[in-house]
């Protein structure tokens, strides 16, 4: 049904077939075709070894505790952990190849087994199918557990009945499903690998999405294109969806996560149960708050266009809305998206309503950017009073906004009602804001901690925190290498730098963990990826000096730091964590900035 990607994937389902032929149904091994890896007998040793006494510990990494929980096992229980992450490992676009065999060579090493990283089985690991996120990566236990459960259940049914399961999509679903249900019991959220097999195994009958919540948003903004009564499943639902949206683009590669359909459900930065997409539905205000540089107000934006989108699909119809060339819809989101840059001197009467000096010399009443916008929406047309409009209110923090609101603060919360405003001309002022006018806000915590917002106003809005992104500063990073590589500034392709892209991506996940955690600091701190995403710039004036002696760009062979990433530390990241630090004691904060460089520059505790 999906098979379609950036990529040739054909590598990855024809090592997802060789694994449920060769390994859950034949009971072999992928990478070492003369021995019997995936038997029970072998599944039963890792789940005594790995499932029966996980390790809960922070103070270690997974390769730390994987080898220990491995220590006492045999050969073959290694090969089959090899081969687990090998296929933990097929769907994920997010970690290049480089890692992705590092680590089964690594596992390897421990029994001092060899693996040709270089054959062509881990061809597959040339590119992937999707990003599944941060927590896909963080969780990797969970989900390691969740397949080898599934691998379990499947080594222990009859060889006939294995074949049938496996080739039957309803039936793994099913087994698939039970499981998911008492892994989100143990470990309290689904697991994604639950979504991931499906793919892989049925590409034919299931979306490349590897999250539930995914899913659900998707089917909530095309589901009025279902005919008749929707599915109860979710997959089902997906599928009459993608059947219908053959009709009206018929001549378009359809991915969910593409142009045009991506647009009218995905919000970047969400991984929350409830996202900031469906929250502002419900509630009509939401506030992003977090640390500088994590992309507030790009996503407030990027939710702004998605609600817009997903009323104009509903209020024209899948018709009209596939038709309207992509230009002309993003030209009416913009005119529907209105921002406002609130600061200290920022006022009710900028905002609202306010005494100003008028062309003769006399003050009278004029309105703010909240009344003006409220008059606009009262006069257009019956068509246009369908769709809704958003206003964006960045840094609101930075203003008084109990003073700037005034009167209208009570509106946030209760649209059905008027309020006559203080002052007046001739005659009182009233107003009301309109049901389709939704609010987002953002915040950044240096400029005022959220214990100093008022609690009337916490009210009135649903709250999302934004913080460093491991997944947005590759994204990003990719992006402008990509640009750079467009205009041949640059001729090193991304896939030769990615690996160590990810390791400094790692590096900031590690260094924002320790300011998390640290007293004189904590999350509203922490460093946001655009910063770490000056590193491009930097590598770009690095190679072009001498392009031809740099074999690395970031990091050398030893894991230090080269001097892109020594720049970023000494000009941007050691000033700011200096400047946040400059009330302790000098003594104290030059141990918190020598641990933090260590981090970053040398890999350090990770």
């Amino acid at each position: 049904m999906a098979r379609i990607t950036e990529h040739d994937s054909s590598k990855i389902f024809d090592a997802a077939r060789e694994w449920r032929d060769q390994c859950l149904i034949a009971g072999k091994s992928l990478v070492w075709r003369d021995r019997d890896v995936w038997t029970p007998s072998n599944l039963q040793r890792f789940k005594a070894c790995f499932i029966d006494r996980p390790d809960t510990s922070k103070d270690k990494n997974f390769e730390q505790k994987f080898k220990a929980q491995l220590a006492t096992e045999n050969e073959d229980v290694t090969r089959l952990a090899c081969e687990l992450l090998f296929v933990y490992f097929l769907f994920p676009t997010s970690v290049g190849r480089q890692r992705k065999t590092g680590l089964i060579r690594e596992v390897a090493s421990w029994r001092s087994i060899e693996i040709d990283g270089k054959g062509p089985l881990f061809d597959a690991f040339d590119t992937g199918i999707g990003n599944p996120g941060l927590v896909y990566n963080t969780g990797r236990p969970n989900e390691l557990t969740y397949l080898a459960r599934f691998a379990i259940t499947v080594a222990n049914k009859p060889e006939a009945e294995r074949v049938e399961l496996l080739h039957h999509h309803l039936r793994a679903r099913a087994m698939l499903d039970d499981l998911a249900e008492a892994h989100r019991d143990e470990f309290g959220r689904p697991p994604q690998l639950r979504h991931i097999l499906l793919y892989l195994l049925f590409p034919d009958d299931y979306e490349r999405i590897a999250s539930e919540d995914h899913k659900s948003r998707i089917a909530e903004a095309f589901r009025e294109m279902i005919e008749g009564e929707a599915p109860d499943d979710v997959d089902d639902q997906l599928k009459a969806i993608r059947q219908r949206l053959t009709e009206f683009l018929s001549g378009h590669e359809l991915d969910f996560y593409w142009e045009p359909l991506r647009p009218c459900w995905y919000t970047d930065g969400e991984s929350e149960t409830l996202g900031a997409l469906p929250a502002l539905h419900i509630k009509q205000q939401i506030v992003l708050y977090g640390p500088p540089g994590t992309g507030k107000t790009y996503q407030a934006r990027d939710i702004a266009g998605s609600l817009i989108r997903q009323e104009l699909l509903k209020q024209w119809g899948p018709g009209r809305f596939f038709s309207t060339p992509e230009p002309k819809l993003s030209e009416l989101v913009a005119t529907r998206t209105h921002r406002v840059q609130f600061h200290p001197g920022y006022g009710y009467e900028d905002f609202v309503r306010g005494l100003q000096i008028a062309g003769n010399g006399q003050t009278a009443y004029r309105d703010g950017v909240l009344l003006r916008l409220v008059d606009e929406m009262q006069r257009e047309s019956v068509e246009e009073q369908k769709i809704p409009a958003v206003l964006i209110l960045d840094e609101m923090n930075r203003a008084d906004l109990s003073k700037v609101l005034g009167e209208c603060f009570s509106l946030l919360e209760d649209r059905d009602t008027e309020v006559q405003l203080g002052g007046h001309d001739e005659k009182p002022r009233k107003v009301r804001l309109p049901a389709r006018l939704y609010i987002i806000g953002t915040m950044n915590l240096i400029d005022q901690s959220l214990e100093h917002v008022d609690f009337a106003l916490r009210r009135r809005f649903l709250w999302f925190f934004r913080g460093f992104s491991r997944e947005d500063f590759l994204a990003v990073s990719q992006k402008r290498w990509s640009g750079l590589l467009e205009t041949r500034q640059l001729r090193r392709g991304w896939e030769k730098v990615e690996a160590e892209f990810e390791t400094l991506a790692d590096r900031a996940l590690r260094l924002n963990e320790i300011i998390d955690g640290n007293s004189y600091l904590g999350s509203q701190y922490e460093i946001g990826h655009t910063y770490f995403c000056d590193v491009v710039s930097f590598a770009y004036r690095y190679l072009v000096s001498s392009e031809k002696r740099r074999n690395r760009v970031l990091f050398n062979s030893r894991g230090m730091a080269l001097d892109p990433v020594d720049t970023l530390w000494r000009y941007s990241l050691a000033p700011l964590l200096t400047q946040y630090l400059s009330g302790i004691d000098s003594v104290e904060r030059e141990a918190i900035l020598t641990r933090a460089a260590g981090v970053l520059l040398a890999g350090e505790g990770s």
